[in-house]
């Protein structure tokens, strides 16, 4: 018997403040596609070798034509369609820059859009799946949970072995290690990474360059995250971090980790080399984790 083809998508509930008569308010995006007649949150298929946050932004921006950084994860949605399955990941996404004023050109996919209420989006929506999406970001707007902060801890790439030859602090990334860090980039790009921080190795350094890079960003380098840490040193650098506005990625190493964990507040054994946590937060909660 064939196994059941899945067919992997993504998208966002797209959000931004804007001034009411009295206080701020939140509006999301709905698009209206005339291919099905539908109104709906922006999504599409992820193009091959593409992560989900890589395809939930590039579709965004296609559909909807705004810039948008991810934030809260949402539900997964699996629905039944022509030959398979669609499982679509969804994630709280806010727009960046100047693209939300920008006005809309209709494509082929889409030909309008609207910036609505929450009450107002659940009478346009189209499909139920859609309206439990919104009435999760609901509940994270009442618990001012969709405008989280964002800290990717990261775990450099792999390595070159200890040697005596060689200065641990020295090693380089290998071959592996160095694709690794170049597929980081579009990743940390999804979650809108605007500070990078390391600790002096030279592997961690290299892990996090090209994305520091992609961004004209420098490079931070931190002392405190090195191997030669202690506890202390690990607590006061992570609440620099977490008080900061900036989404940023720190990157340490594995004996480093657990302490930096700790300080987050985030229960994780160990993450394998070149992998990261995503740790969505605000206010000193932790309100949700990604591992990628």
């Amino acid at each position: 018997m064939a196994s059941e083809r899945i067919i992997t998508a993504a998208g966002g509930v797209v959000w931004r403040k804007r001034p009411g008569p009295r206080e701020p308010h939140v509006e999301v995006l709905v698009v209206h596609r005339p291919s099905y007649d539908d109104w709906t949150f922006p999504k599409g298929k992820s193009d091959p070798g593409e992560s989900p946050q890589e395809t939930a932004v590039r579709e965004i921006g296609e559909e909807a034509g705004v810039r948008v950084r991810l934030g809260h994860p949402l539900q997964q949605i699996s629905y039944a369609v022509s030959g398979g399955t669609k499982q679509v990941a969804y994630w709280c996404a806010r727009v960046v820059g100047p693209d939300e004023d920008t006005p809309f050109v209709p494509n082929d996919e889409v030909d309008e859009i609207r910036w609505v209420g929450v009450r107002e989006a659940r009478a346009l929506l189209t499909y139920e799946h859609d309206a439990e999406l919104l009435e999760e970001f609901r509940d994270l707007r009442e618990r001012q949970a969709h405008r989280t902060r964002t800290l990717v801890v990261l775990r450099h790439g792999k390595a070159t072995p200890r040697s005596q030859d060689v200065d641990d602090l020295e090693r380089p990334l290998t071959s592996a290690g160095d694709v690794r860090a170049h597929q980081l980039v579009p990743l940390l790009a999804a979650y809108g990474i605007r500070r990078v921080v390391s600790s002096p190795a030279l592997r961690c350094a290299q892990t996090v360059e090209p994305y520091a890079h992609s961004i004209s960003t420098f490079l931070e380098i931190d002392d405190r995250l090195s191997e030669q840490t202690r506890s202390a040193q690990v607590q006061r650098s992570v609440a620099a971090l977490l008080d900061r506005k900036k989404p940023v990625v720190l990157c340490s190493h594995r004996p480093t980790l657990p302490w930096i964990l700790d300080a987050i507040g985030v229960d994780l054994t160990e993450l394998a080399p070149g992998r990261a946590i995503v740790v969505h937060h605000r206010g000193g909660t932790v309100h949700a984790t990604e591992l990628i």
